[in-house]
């Protein structure tokens, strides 16, 4: 009789699909079991709770596997703890990236999740079928394993207090020896209109960052799977897919000149499917003219980033960290623009070493560098990176804090019984260089940067500034000083946001987890009371509920700027008059895409969309009007219709919406009407296509 296992990457479903992604892991490793094991076992591999919940109800199994990412490491341990309960013999295997690395704190880990029976540190496919084998021979007693002291790679346990650390099993050396979660069709379940598909190229990264669970020996090889089995699998999910992403999760992609040839693939596929219309990954630390090649393959599918965490160079050396050089990330930048596309970078803030001033320069630094879109990350300390051990906490000095995760909580039932659930993370608030006042003075300037550069809502206003000398760091800077010095309705929205985030952070963890269990706690959250995303969520109410203001600070802070600069010009006030309504009727309710709009103005403003605004708009006057129409393309109307089915309309789903869309996409599109109202002239409002681009123009960005 086969045995029975279930593999689980668990989501939490509280306010939305909070981890909305393929179970690409486990499920490798349950192919490989399939694979391995033919007959002897019975699987099946879940993401939803409310599935496994009724898997439960009717079946037991020998072995329960449970992945354990910081998102659903408590999910994930609350039901082993519950089947426990009722099946002490089954054997509660858990694997994933959420563990220690030092010997003492990967004990104390154990025991603070008592229910996990024992857990597979780094790669799980051969692990996992050595231990089935071993507990088979042992009738799959798990008492009488551990009695023994029993061994199989990769495996801890605790007996009696004791840990049990086996051997490390080498990094598998083949991986085009393992089989594939998705040619397999082990994945087939999971394609539905909000989970995204995920895929692999490589395992492994060179590079050493201390924050990251990679940096550590063990990934430092880097090997790739085969190009013609990447295909199969690209192929594969095109044909299935019903969600307009892919996320390829490779931590360089870029690194090997075949990743040319994957990106040519997803441009076929484009061109026959129309899908993906938004390609994510993380694109090559230090081959960004390979990463430059492969924008000019995809377009603005693809948002390359520039993951440069500081631009600091004393806390570069500290965090094992070297980045291409600025004229690099300039070139790739303007490259994107010209695509219509939106470059990335990634920043984050009390690092080891930082200081106000050095996290300030890092951000104005990527500003100048025409980066379109700045991820601004808190240091969070993950298990098992270099920047988590004692050792740098006392070296560094860290100050945390602990909250409940965005998203990452919710109610869930096993055989009847509801209980609540809700991850913990930790992170830096401050450090020997970097106070907490510091350090909520960078987190105001985080939503300036969110709502006034990232997604372009500012762009066509940024790029003015720039062709006129204005940088934008100094741009930027302005109205931040204009919001948190001026008063008035941004600055009490800045306020709260910072009130929120004060109220969501713990001194002590074990206190946030009292809380978040006792009675009707986890419904507040749910509610948006407590839990939230403070900076994507007040980034949400800034431009769903304040474009109007938005709009008001950012052009009366251009025009002081260009004063300064060159003085006054009627026809600079002019064309800024006009700009403003135009880019408030491509961007209010821009979720809402019945809306059409049409305006008589004296610039060519759809020939300055074409060409992304990389031009001079005032040679674009036309004195004797123009009449425009503002409107969303069938294209534009698919790609927030599948946005809102994944994350919803509400604010939260709002927030989530901007960070995971370009929205500079989803602005209205522009066409040229004659005077009897018809169609004159249709320049690209369709930006998922990178053949229909506008002329290029080398005016920076």
């Amino acid at each position: 009789m086969p045995v029975k296992v279930s593999f689980a990457d668990l989501t939490h479903m509280g306010q939305m699909v909070a981890a909305n992604t393929f179970p690409l892991g486990i499920t490798m490793v349950a192919a490989n079991a399939q694979k391995e094991l033919g007959d002897e076992i019975e699987f099946e591999i879940f993401k939803y709770p409310e599935e496994f919940n009724a898997y439960l109800d009717n079946n037991t199994p020998q072995i329960a596997c449970f992945s354990a990412f910081s998102w659903n490491v408590r999910l994930g341990h609350e039901y082993a703890r519950r089947l426990k309960e009722v099946s002490p013999g089954t054997i509660m295997v858990f694997g994933g990236p959420n563990f220690p690395a030092g010997h003492e704190e990967q004990k104390e880990f154990l025991e603070k999740y008592p229910a996990i029976d024992c857990y597979f540190e780094f790669e799980g496919e051969l692990a996992f079928v050595e231990f089935f084998r071993t507990m088979q021979e042992m009738d799959f007693d798990w008492e009488k394993f551990k009695r023994e002291r029993g061994a199989a790679p990769n495996i801890r346990y605790l007996v009696d207090g004791e840990m049990i650390a086996a051997d490390l099993a080498p990094k598998i050396s083949d991986i085009n020896l393992m089989p594939s979660a998705h040619l397999t069709g082990l994945l087939d379940k999971f394609y539905d209109d909000v989970l995204i598909p995920l895929f692999l190229t490589t395992r492994g990264c060179p590079y050493r960052c201390t924050f990251c669970w990679e940096g550590g020996d063990y990934f430092t090889k880097t090997l790739r799977y085969d190009q013609e089995r990447i295909s199969q699998e690209l192929n594969y999910i095109a044909e299935r897919a019903k969600v307009s992403d892919v996320i390829l999760v490779d931590a360089n992609f870029g690194m090997f000149k075949e990743d040319l040839e994957t990106a040519k693939e997803i441009r076929r596929l484009q061109k026959k499917y129309d899908w993906p219309k938004t390609f994510t990954t993380a694109t090559a630390k230090n081959h960004k003219k390979r990463t430059m090649e492969i924008v000019e393959i995809l377009g603005d599918t693809m948002p390359p980033t520039s993951a440069v965490q500081t631009t600091d160079e004393e806390i570069l050396k500290i965090i094992k960290r070297k980045n291409v050089s600025m004229d690099q990330m300039e070139e790739m930048a303007v490259l994107t623009a010209e695509k219509g596309g939106q470059s990335e970078a990634e920043i984050i803030l009390c690092l080891q070493g930082d200081a106000r001033e050095k996290h300030f320069r890092s951000v104005f630094d990527m500003l100048d560098a025409g980066m379109s879109y700045i991820r601004l990350y808190q240091f969070i300390m993950l298990p098992g990176t270099e920047a988590a051990s004692r050792k740098e906490r006392e070296e560094y000095g860290f100050r945390t804090k602990f909250r409940v995760l965005p998203r990452c909580f919710g109610t869930y039932t096993f055989r009847g019984e509801t209980f609540p659930a809700a991850e913990v993370e930790e992170i830096v608030v401050a450090n020997k260089t970097l106070p907490f006042e510091a350090y909520q003075a960078c987190r105001a300037l985080h939503l300036t940067v969110e709502v006034f550069n990232n997604d372009s809502l500012f762009i066509d206003l940024i790029r003015f500034l720039n062709f006129n000398g204005v940088k934008r760091s100094k741009f930027i800077a302005a109205v931040h000083e204009r919001i948190v010095e001026g008063g008035g309705e941004l600055a009490k929205l800045y306020a709260q946001y910072n009130k929120e985030e004060d109220k969501n952070m713990w001194g002590d963890c074990k206190e946030v987890e009292s809380f978040v269990v006792e009675p009707g706690v986890i419904q507040r959250y749910i509610d948006g009371e407590y839990g939230t995303n403070e900076l994507y969520k007040y980034r949400a109410m800034a431009i769903f509920e304040h474009l109007d203001v938005l709009h008001e600070t950012a052009y009366s802070v251009a025009r002081e700027l260009l004063e300064e600069d060159s003085g006054g010009n009627e026809m600079v006030e002019s064309y800024l008059a006009e700009l403003l309504e135009f880019s408030l009727l491509r961007k209010r309710d821009v979720l809402e895409t019945s809306r059409l709009e049409k305006r008589t103005f004296h610039f060519d403003f759809a020939a300055l969309v074409e060409a992304n605004f990389l031009c001079d708009p005032l040679s674009l006057a036309r004195p004797e009007g123009i009449e425009l129409e503002m409107f969303h393309n069938d294209h534009q109307r698919d790609l927030i219709s599948g946005y809102v089915t994944q994350y919803g309309s509400d604010i939260i789903g709002q927030g989530r919406i901007l960070v995971r869309a370009n929205m500079n996409r989803l602005y209205r599109s522009t066409r040229r009407l004659d005077d009897s109202g018809g169609v004159r002239a249709m320049p690209s409002g369709d930006e998922t296509h990178p053949e229909s681009r506008g002329p290029k123009f080398n005016v920076g960005n």
